[in-house]
Protein backbone atom coordinates (compact mmCIF):
# COMPACT_ATOMS: atom_id res chain seq x y z
CA UNK A 1 0.00 0.00 0.00
CA UNK A 2 1.25 3.56 -0.85
CA UNK A 3 1.87 5.98 2.10
CA UNK A 4 1.14 9.51 2.15
CA UNK A 5 4.48 11.77 1.69
CA UNK A 6 5.32 13.58 3.94
CA UNK A 7 4.86 16.83 1.61
CA UNK A 8 1.32 15.72 1.46
CA UNK A 9 0.55 15.63 5.29
CA UNK A 10 2.10 18.99 6.18
CA UNK A 11 0.80 20.65 3.04
CA UNK A 12 -2.88 18.94 3.36
CA UNK A 13 -5.28 22.39 3.42
CA UNK A 14 -8.55 20.39 3.94
CA UNK A 15 -8.62 20.20 7.59
CA UNK A 16 -11.86 19.31 9.33
CA UNK A 17 -12.54 22.35 11.29
CA UNK A 18 -15.50 21.87 13.96
CA UNK A 19 -18.41 24.42 14.46
CA UNK A 20 -16.57 26.50 17.07
CA UNK A 21 -13.06 26.30 14.76
CA UNK A 22 -15.38 27.73 12.07
CA UNK A 23 -17.49 29.99 14.50
CA UNK A 24 -13.90 31.70 16.16
CA UNK A 25 -12.42 31.86 12.35
CA UNK A 26 -15.37 34.59 11.19
CA UNK A 27 -14.18 37.99 10.82
CA UNK A 28 -17.27 41.03 10.31
CA UNK A 29 -14.41 43.95 10.83
CA UNK A 30 -15.78 45.96 8.25
CA UNK A 31 -13.81 48.99 9.28
CA UNK A 32 -10.80 47.51 7.76
CA UNK A 33 -12.61 45.92 5.16
CA UNK A 34 -14.53 48.73 3.88
CA UNK A 35 -11.27 50.81 2.57
CA UNK A 36 -10.35 47.62 -0.23
CA UNK A 37 -14.32 48.51 -1.73
CA UNK A 38 -14.10 51.28 -4.51
CA UNK A 39 -15.82 54.08 -3.71
CA UNK A 40 -17.81 54.53 -7.12
CA UNK A 41 -19.35 51.95 -8.93
CA UNK A 42 -17.60 50.07 -11.35
CA UNK A 43 -20.11 48.33 -13.60
CA UNK A 44 -23.03 50.68 -13.21
CA UNK A 45 -24.48 53.90 -12.52
CA UNK A 46 -25.33 52.75 -8.96
CA UNK A 47 -23.65 50.37 -6.27
CA UNK A 48 -26.57 48.12 -6.66
CA UNK A 49 -26.47 47.64 -10.24
CA UNK A 50 -22.46 46.82 -10.20
CA UNK A 51 -23.25 44.41 -7.62
CA UNK A 52 -26.47 42.61 -9.55
CA UNK A 53 -23.93 42.39 -12.54
CA UNK A 54 -21.59 40.91 -10.17
CA UNK A 55 -23.50 38.54 -9.05
CA UNK A 56 -24.81 37.79 -12.08
CA UNK A 57 -21.80 35.63 -13.03
CA UNK A 58 -20.70 34.44 -9.64
CA UNK A 59 -24.41 32.81 -8.63
CA UNK A 60 -26.11 31.20 -11.49
CA UNK A 61 -28.28 29.48 -8.89
CA UNK A 62 -32.36 28.91 -10.00
CA UNK A 63 -32.99 30.91 -7.11
CA UNK A 64 -31.10 33.98 -7.89
CA UNK A 65 -31.69 33.79 -11.45
CA UNK A 66 -35.30 34.56 -10.61
CA UNK A 67 -34.64 37.42 -8.46
CA UNK A 68 -32.42 38.97 -11.28
CA UNK A 69 -35.26 38.34 -14.06
CA UNK A 70 -37.64 40.11 -11.54
CA UNK A 71 -35.55 43.20 -10.92
CA UNK A 72 -34.17 43.71 -14.15
CA UNK A 73 -35.39 46.69 -15.88
CA UNK A 74 -35.56 48.48 -12.20
CA UNK A 75 -32.45 49.53 -11.08
CA UNK A 76 -30.14 50.60 -14.47
CA UNK A 77 -29.65 54.11 -12.90
CA UNK A 78 -29.46 55.85 -9.44
CA UNK A 79 -33.01 57.86 -11.12
CA UNK A 80 -34.64 54.65 -11.56
CA UNK A 81 -33.40 53.20 -8.10
CA UNK A 82 -34.85 55.71 -6.48
CA UNK A 83 -37.98 55.58 -8.80
CA UNK A 84 -38.22 52.11 -7.88
CA UNK A 85 -37.11 52.07 -4.01
CA UNK A 86 -40.53 50.68 -3.26
CA UNK A 87 -40.88 47.43 -5.24
CA UNK A 88 -36.89 46.57 -5.07
CA UNK A 89 -37.25 46.72 -1.17
CA UNK A 90 -39.98 44.46 -1.50
CA UNK A 91 -38.51 41.83 -4.09
CA UNK A 92 -35.26 41.88 -1.37
CA UNK A 93 -37.39 40.95 1.76
CA UNK A 94 -39.55 38.57 -0.44
CA UNK A 95 -36.44 36.65 -2.00
CA UNK A 96 -34.53 36.50 1.49
CA UNK A 97 -37.46 34.90 2.98
CA UNK A 98 -37.31 31.70 0.77
CA UNK A 99 -36.60 28.79 2.94
CA UNK A 100 -33.35 27.69 1.76
CA UNK A 101 -32.74 30.09 -0.85
CA UNK A 102 -29.43 29.60 -2.24
CA UNK A 103 -29.47 32.85 -2.85
CA UNK A 104 -28.63 34.76 0.82
CA UNK A 105 -25.23 35.61 0.18
CA UNK A 106 -25.76 37.86 -3.39
CA UNK A 107 -29.21 39.26 -1.56
CA UNK A 108 -27.67 40.14 1.41
CA UNK A 109 -24.90 41.91 -0.21
CA UNK A 110 -27.51 43.53 -2.19
CA UNK A 111 -29.37 45.00 0.82
CA UNK A 112 -26.17 46.93 1.74
CA UNK A 113 -25.35 48.23 -2.03
CA UNK A 114 -29.25 49.55 -1.52
CA UNK A 115 -28.07 51.33 1.45
CA UNK A 116 -25.32 52.86 -0.10
CA UNK A 117 -27.31 54.45 -2.90
CA UNK A 118 -30.11 54.87 -1.19
CA UNK A 119 -28.44 56.52 2.15
CA UNK A 120 -31.55 58.34 3.88
CA UNK A 121 -34.15 56.93 2.14
CA UNK A 122 -33.05 53.83 3.32
CA UNK A 123 -32.52 54.39 6.65
CA UNK A 124 -36.38 54.62 6.63
CA UNK A 125 -36.11 51.33 5.70
CA UNK A 126 -33.83 50.14 8.21
CA UNK A 127 -36.33 48.40 11.14
CA UNK A 128 -38.11 46.27 7.90
CA UNK A 129 -34.98 44.64 7.07
CA UNK A 130 -33.83 44.19 10.43
CA UNK A 131 -36.21 42.12 11.25
CA UNK A 132 -35.40 39.54 8.50
CA UNK A 133 -31.75 39.47 9.36
CA UNK A 134 -32.57 38.70 12.62
CA UNK A 135 -35.07 35.75 11.44
CA UNK A 136 -32.45 34.82 9.30
CA UNK A 137 -30.02 34.42 12.76
CA UNK A 138 -32.78 32.20 14.13
CA UNK A 139 -33.24 30.01 11.65
CA UNK A 140 -29.43 29.49 10.63
CA UNK A 141 -27.95 29.40 13.84
CA UNK A 142 -25.67 26.72 12.81
CA UNK A 143 -24.68 27.60 9.74
CA UNK A 144 -21.50 29.86 10.11
CA UNK A 145 -21.64 31.32 6.56
CA UNK A 146 -25.16 32.57 7.05
CA UNK A 147 -24.43 33.89 10.29
CA UNK A 148 -20.97 35.47 8.89
CA UNK A 149 -23.16 36.92 5.61
CA UNK A 150 -25.93 38.16 7.83
CA UNK A 151 -23.51 39.85 10.21
CA UNK A 152 -21.11 41.66 7.67
CA UNK A 153 -24.62 42.65 6.07
CA UNK A 154 -25.39 44.76 9.32
CA UNK A 155 -22.11 45.86 10.03
CA UNK A 156 -21.77 47.39 6.46
CA UNK A 157 -25.12 49.24 7.14
CA UNK A 158 -24.20 50.63 10.30
CA UNK A 159 -20.96 51.83 8.41
CA UNK A 160 -23.00 53.33 5.27
CA UNK A 161 -25.57 55.01 7.62
CA UNK A 162 -24.04 55.75 11.17
CA UNK A 163 -24.21 59.25 10.20
CA UNK A 164 -28.35 59.07 9.90
CA UNK A 165 -28.08 55.97 12.94
CA UNK A 166 -26.04 58.50 15.38
CA UNK A 167 -28.99 61.04 15.18
CA UNK A 168 -32.11 58.41 16.52
CA UNK A 169 -29.36 55.72 18.63
CA UNK A 170 -31.89 55.11 21.28
CA UNK A 171 -34.29 53.84 18.25
CA UNK A 172 -31.72 51.88 17.02
CA UNK A 173 -30.51 50.54 20.37
CA UNK A 174 -33.89 49.52 21.22
CA UNK A 175 -34.00 46.98 18.10
CA UNK A 176 -30.25 46.12 18.33
CA UNK A 177 -30.43 44.89 21.81
CA UNK A 178 -32.40 42.12 21.80
CA UNK A 179 -29.13 40.61 19.95
CA UNK A 180 -27.50 40.53 23.64
CA UNK A 181 -30.05 38.68 25.23
CA UNK A 182 -29.10 35.16 25.98
CA UNK A 183 -31.87 33.86 24.40
CA UNK A 184 -29.26 34.25 21.63
CA UNK A 185 -25.72 31.55 21.36
CA UNK A 186 -22.63 33.18 23.07
CA UNK A 187 -21.42 33.54 19.56
CA UNK A 188 -24.40 35.26 18.30
CA UNK A 189 -24.39 37.89 20.86
CA UNK A 190 -20.58 38.27 20.19
CA UNK A 191 -20.87 38.69 16.60
CA UNK A 192 -23.82 41.58 17.52
CA UNK A 193 -21.36 43.19 19.86
CA UNK A 194 -18.77 43.55 17.10
CA UNK A 195 -20.83 45.34 14.67
CA UNK A 196 -22.57 47.93 16.81
CA UNK A 197 -19.19 48.98 18.55
CA UNK A 198 -18.57 50.96 15.32
CA UNK A 199 -21.79 52.79 15.97
CA UNK A 200 -20.95 53.19 19.44
CA UNK A 201 -17.79 54.98 18.51
CA UNK A 202 -19.22 57.31 16.80
CA UNK A 203 -21.99 58.55 19.11
CA UNK A 204 -20.21 61.83 20.90
CA UNK A 205 -22.48 62.01 23.66
CA UNK A 206 -21.20 58.28 25.19
CA UNK A 207 -22.55 58.65 29.04
CA UNK A 208 -26.10 59.38 27.41
CA UNK A 209 -25.66 56.37 25.20
CA UNK A 210 -24.33 54.37 28.86
CA UNK A 211 -27.48 55.44 30.22
CA UNK A 212 -29.71 53.93 27.54
CA UNK A 213 -28.29 51.13 27.78
CA UNK A 214 -28.53 50.26 31.37
CA UNK A 215 -31.70 51.74 32.03
CA UNK A 216 -32.46 48.92 29.59
CA UNK A 217 -31.47 45.89 32.53
CA UNK A 218 -33.76 47.30 34.82
CA UNK A 219 -36.48 45.68 32.44
CA UNK A 220 -33.99 43.05 30.34
CA UNK A 221 -32.04 41.74 33.03
CA UNK A 222 -30.62 38.95 30.86
CA UNK A 223 -28.81 41.32 27.91
CA UNK A 224 -26.22 42.45 31.62
CA UNK A 225 -23.56 39.43 29.81
CA UNK A 226 -24.07 40.69 26.36
CA UNK A 227 -23.65 44.58 26.91
CA UNK A 228 -20.22 43.65 28.55
CA UNK A 229 -18.84 42.04 25.47
CA UNK A 230 -20.52 45.22 23.54
CA UNK A 231 -18.87 47.91 25.90
CA UNK A 232 -15.43 45.66 25.38
CA UNK A 233 -15.67 45.62 21.54
CA UNK A 234 -15.83 49.19 21.90
CA UNK A 235 -12.61 49.82 23.28
CA UNK A 236 -11.00 46.62 22.07
CA UNK A 237 -8.07 48.09 19.85
CA UNK A 238 -5.47 45.89 17.49
CA UNK A 239 -2.68 43.89 18.83
CA UNK A 240 -3.60 43.30 22.39
CA UNK A 241 -4.02 47.18 22.91
CA UNK A 242 -7.30 49.28 23.39
CA UNK A 243 -8.65 51.59 21.76
CA UNK A 244 -7.77 55.11 21.78
CA UNK A 245 -11.56 55.90 22.59
CA UNK A 246 -10.62 53.70 26.07
CA UNK A 247 -9.55 56.76 28.02
CA UNK A 248 -12.18 58.29 27.23
CA UNK A 249 -15.18 56.58 27.68
CA UNK A 250 -13.64 54.24 30.75
CA UNK A 251 -14.50 57.04 33.30
CA UNK A 252 -17.19 57.49 32.40
CA UNK A 253 -18.00 53.77 32.67
CA UNK A 254 -16.91 53.86 36.49
CA UNK A 255 -19.51 56.47 37.68
CA UNK A 256 -22.33 54.18 36.31
CA UNK A 257 -21.67 51.52 39.13
CA UNK A 258 -23.26 53.56 41.98
CA UNK A 259 -25.57 56.97 42.64
CA UNK A 260 -22.34 58.90 44.05
CA UNK A 261 -20.45 59.15 40.79
CA UNK A 262 -21.39 61.65 37.96
CA UNK A 263 -24.08 59.07 36.95
CA UNK A 264 -27.41 61.72 35.58
CA UNK A 265 -30.60 59.10 36.17
CA UNK A 266 -31.25 56.02 38.45
CA UNK A 267 -29.64 52.97 36.96
CA UNK A 268 -29.75 49.17 37.92
CA UNK A 269 -26.14 49.31 39.76
CA UNK A 270 -26.29 45.45 40.61
CA UNK A 271 -26.75 44.43 36.31
CA UNK A 272 -24.22 47.47 35.46
CA UNK A 273 -21.21 45.96 37.50
CA UNK A 274 -21.92 42.98 36.29
CA UNK A 275 -21.85 44.09 32.79
CA UNK A 276 -18.75 45.69 34.21
CA UNK A 277 -17.13 42.85 35.36
CA UNK A 278 -17.87 41.07 31.93
CA UNK A 279 -16.11 43.55 29.70
CA UNK A 280 -12.98 43.85 32.31
CA UNK A 281 -13.32 40.17 31.87
CA UNK A 282 -12.95 39.76 28.40
CA UNK A 283 -10.37 42.77 28.51
CA UNK A 284 -8.09 40.99 30.68
CA UNK A 285 -7.96 37.66 28.05
CA UNK A 286 -7.43 39.84 25.08
CA UNK A 287 -4.44 42.13 26.60
CA UNK A 288 -0.85 41.30 27.83
CA UNK A 289 1.06 42.97 30.53
CA UNK A 290 2.80 45.29 28.10
CA UNK A 291 -0.11 46.86 27.32
CA UNK A 292 -2.52 46.75 30.47
CA UNK A 293 -1.16 49.66 32.63
CA UNK A 294 -3.22 52.11 31.18
CA UNK A 295 -6.70 49.69 32.42
CA UNK A 296 -5.18 49.65 35.69
CA UNK A 297 -3.81 53.52 36.58
CA UNK A 298 -7.31 54.63 35.66
CA UNK A 299 -9.18 52.16 37.80
CA UNK A 300 -6.86 52.95 40.53
CA UNK A 301 -6.77 56.54 40.39
CA UNK A 302 -10.52 56.52 40.23
CA UNK A 303 -11.28 54.48 42.81
CA UNK A 304 -8.44 56.72 45.08
CA UNK A 305 -10.49 59.58 44.14
CA UNK A 306 -14.11 58.68 44.60
CA UNK A 307 -12.49 57.07 48.17
CA UNK A 308 -10.99 60.51 48.86
CA UNK A 309 -14.18 62.50 48.01
CA UNK A 310 -16.27 60.45 50.24
CA UNK A 311 -13.53 61.13 53.38
CA UNK A 312 -14.28 64.60 52.76
CA UNK A 313 -18.31 64.55 52.69
CA UNK A 314 -19.97 64.64 55.87
CA UNK A 315 -23.34 63.05 54.33
CA UNK A 316 -21.11 59.55 53.76
CA UNK A 317 -24.34 56.97 53.48
CA UNK A 318 -24.64 52.58 52.92
CA UNK A 319 -24.62 53.28 49.13
CA UNK A 320 -20.82 54.61 49.33
CA UNK A 321 -19.48 51.69 50.54
CA UNK A 322 -21.39 49.87 47.96
CA UNK A 323 -20.32 51.73 44.95
CA UNK A 324 -16.62 51.62 46.46
CA UNK A 325 -17.35 47.56 46.97
CA UNK A 326 -18.16 47.09 43.24
CA UNK A 327 -15.16 49.55 42.16
CA UNK A 328 -12.93 46.84 43.77
CA UNK A 329 -14.89 44.03 42.48
CA UNK A 330 -13.56 45.27 39.35
CA UNK A 331 -10.21 46.04 40.74
CA UNK A 332 -10.25 41.93 41.61
CA UNK A 333 -11.36 40.52 38.27
CA UNK A 334 -8.09 42.26 36.72
CA UNK A 335 -5.44 41.95 39.48
CA UNK A 336 -6.19 38.17 40.22
CA UNK A 337 -6.37 37.16 36.40
CA UNK A 338 -3.76 34.43 36.14
CA UNK A 339 -2.28 35.04 39.53
CA UNK A 340 -1.57 38.67 39.12
CA UNK A 341 -0.16 38.35 35.48
CA UNK A 342 -1.34 41.87 34.52
CA UNK A 343 0.51 43.60 37.20
CA UNK A 344 3.21 45.61 35.80
CA UNK A 345 6.15 46.98 38.48
CA UNK A 346 4.86 50.67 37.46
CA UNK A 347 1.56 49.91 38.73
CA UNK A 348 2.08 47.79 41.94
CA UNK A 349 2.94 50.89 44.18
CA UNK A 350 -0.73 52.13 43.41
CA UNK A 351 -2.49 49.14 43.54
CA UNK A 352 -0.96 48.81 47.04
CA UNK A 353 -2.07 52.04 47.58
CA UNK A 354 -5.83 50.76 47.01
CA UNK A 355 -5.43 47.74 49.61
CA UNK A 356 -5.39 50.69 52.34
CA UNK A 357 -9.05 51.12 51.40
CA UNK A 358 -10.88 49.74 54.13
CA UNK A 359 -10.11 46.04 55.03
CA UNK A 360 -13.69 44.87 54.88
CA UNK A 361 -14.01 45.87 51.52
CA UNK A 362 -10.29 43.79 50.49
CA UNK A 363 -11.84 41.15 52.11
CA UNK A 364 -15.10 40.83 50.10
CA UNK A 365 -13.13 41.39 46.50
CA UNK A 366 -10.52 39.00 47.87
CA UNK A 367 -7.79 40.91 46.16
CA UNK A 368 -4.64 38.17 45.06
CA UNK A 369 -1.66 39.43 47.41
CA UNK A 370 1.28 42.15 45.39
Amino acid sequence: MKTKSAYHKSKNTYKFQTFSERIAAVSIDVARKIERRSETPEASDTFFGSALHKWSELNCTEHFTTFRKEILGQVGSLGQLVHNEAAIVELLKCHLLIENSLALQPLLDLVTQLARDLQEDFYRRFPEFFVILTDLLNSHSQDVEVLEWTFTCLSYIFKFLWRYMVKDIESVYKLFSALLSTRYKVYVRNFAAESFAFLMRKYKEPSHLFDIMFTSLMDNPDQAEGIGQLLFEMVKGVRHQFHSYFQKVFPILLSKIGPNGNATCVLPWEHVTSSMINMMSSMTSYTDRENSHTVLDLLCEHILQFDKQCQKSLAKCPEVDIQLYHMLKLLAVWVNYKNTVLITEPTTQTVCHVRTLPLQLQAVVNLHPI
